[in-house]
């Protein structure tokens, strides 16, 4: 046998070992997890529950010529809001300033067709949160008559313990859904249903808004705002895979 017949010889043994392996790295990938045979189902489960949260957000505004002027109005009529929360029961805890912010103020003048230098403007804003529901118009009554000049806005939602208490019940009743479908599904197609292989949750809990209202835009003697909360709807929505047989 020549040197030339013993070359193809080899070659092709190198090729024959590597189409081996080709197929054997191709029956591997075929038999992994991801082609495991299974049922997909959706379980899913709503209620509708009453907020037992209020959320305010509150700005104190001021406006002068000289900075820190400005700045020190700004402080007392604030201190003089954070007073009043606390004095009809709002916690220390349940106050956060979400917002200061201390910027140049311009007006446009009509005469001149420019924008004049009026000094400065200072927006101070608070968002306090209160289990207090039923009350909430009466603390935002409070917070304006002690200095607050912009509410941002007001709405109700759940405090993160009661959405916790509803989401563990609408969890179980989703996940029996879909237990109660995969089992019908296999039923009917004939398959033994096996483990689960994969679950996704989702939820969503939407907040009740309210519009926003302005010092200015009610007498001083106005009554105080009603704000009546309407239930919130809670969805759970659970995704599940099972195997089957």
């Amino acid at each position: 046998m020549n040197e030339k017949n013993i070359h193809w010889i080899i070659l092709g043994g190198v090729i024959i070992i590597i189409a081996l392996l080709f197929f054997q790295t191709k029956q591997i990938i075929l038999t992994s997890p991801a082609d495991t045979a299974r049922i997909t189902v959706t379980g899913d489960a709503q209620t509708d529950v009453m907020p037992d949260l209020a959320v305010l957000t509150l700005t104190v505004v001021t406006q002068g010529q000289d900075a820190q002027t400005v700045q020190e109005d700004n402080s007392k009529k604030m201190n003089t809001v954070l007073q009043a929360l606390k004095d009809a029961g709002v916690l220390d805890k349940e106050i956060e300033t979400i917002n200061y912010n201390l910027n140049p103020w311009q007006e446009w003048d009509a005469k001149t067709q420019s924008m004049q230098d009026k000094g400065y403007r200072l927006q101070n804003t608070l968002q306090v949160k209160s289990k207090d529901v039923k009350n909430t118009g009466k603390l935002l009554d409070l917070a304006v008559k002690n200095g607050v000049n912009t509410v941002d806005g007001v709405y109700f939602t759940l405090s993160d313990d009661a959405e916790a208490s509803v989401r563990d019940q609408l969890v179980a009743q989703a996940s029996l859904k879909a237990k109660q479908k995969a089992q019908t599904l296999a039923k009917n197609l004939d398959v033994t249903l096996g483990k689960v292989l994969s679950v996704s949750l989702s939820s969503y809990t939407p907040p009740i808004y309210y519009g926003a209202y302005t010092k200015s835009a009610a007498p001083e003697n106005a009554m105080e705002p009603t704000l009546n909360p309407k239930s919130v709807k809670v969805n759970i929505q659970i995704n599940v895979d099972y195997g089957i047989k």
